[in-house]
């Protein structure tokens, strides 16, 4: 058994003009981990979760995932940028779900969740829709795979929206506050599958204000403050007795 860890960061660093977002983030994820990233708005969660799938390009530091390098290869002492090909390969291993489902809306559900195992990994279209079926009926949606997205309610699109990433069998699933778009009542059924999703072993990074979840289903949580990871261990320590007073702070207005 392989003890590379799936998620390793080292002084990660990004900056957009003047402003530092990543100032430096250093964590490790195992296998089979939920880490929960937790913070401020602008603490930089957001902007390191797309650093993981390359959909940002850090500036310095080390990136890796499952031992290799995201959107980079190391040829001697330098790293050289993958190709889009290359990229594009790595990607499809790594599933995320935005805040805003990013659903086609001209698709219906079931075209949703085929479209990528189809175009990206080749896979017959009669394999993908009996594997879009069992995912659908994963997520508790076996009656609405011909509905489009506008048909549905937000909770209802997120879970085809995790069922469309579940398609691609990612190694690593990142989640972009899943449910800050939703309406409180709605909140439930989507946590629900990542719990179901969680306990199947998937390793997962989930950015949430959900701290609930976060002490529930997590195994760590990281406190993210101005672009550094400013505390992190098991969530029922460092949400029950946090440290730091900006996290003792943070947590005052979530909880």
């Amino acid at each position: 058994m392989t003890t590379t860890p799936m998620v390793e960061a080292k002084d990660v660093t990004k900056s957009y003009g003047a402003i530092d977002v990543l100032r430096g983030v250093t964590l490790t994820i195992q296998r089979g981990e939920v880490a929960c990233l937790i913070g401020p708005s602008g603490s930089g969660k957001s902007t390191f979760l797309r650093c993981i799938n390359h959909l940002e390009k850090h500036d310095t530091g080390e990136l890796s995932v499952d031992g290799s390098f995201v959107g980079y290869e190391r040829r001697g002492n330098k790293l050289y940028e993958r190709t889009d090909k290359e990229i594009c390969a790595e990607r499809s291993e790594i599933g995320m779900v935005f805040q805003r489902f990013n659903l086609f809306s001209h698709l219906t559900a079931l075209e949703n969740i085929t479209l990528g195992p189809i175009k990206v990994k080749g896979i017959s279209t009669s394999d993908a829709i009996e594997q879009a079926h069992l995912l659908l009926d994963r997520v508790g949606l076996h009656d609405r795979d011909h509905n489009y997205p506008s048909q549905l309610s937000g909770g209802q699109q997120q879970r085809v929206a995790i069922a469309r990433a579940l398609a691609m069998e990612p190694k690593l699933m990142l989640f972009d506050e899943p449910t800050s778009a939703l309406d409180p009542e709605l909140v439930g059924e989507v946590l629900d599958v990542m719990k179901d999703l969680a306990q199947s072993g998937m390793t997962m990074i989930v950015v949430t204000h959900e701290m609930g979840f976060a002490r529930e289903v997590g195994d760590s949580v990281y406190f993210l403050d101005e672009g550094v990871v400013a505390e992190s261990g098991d969530p029922n320590e460092v949400l029950v007795r946090p440290q730091s007073p900006r996290l003792v702070n943070f947590l005052s207005k979530v909880l």
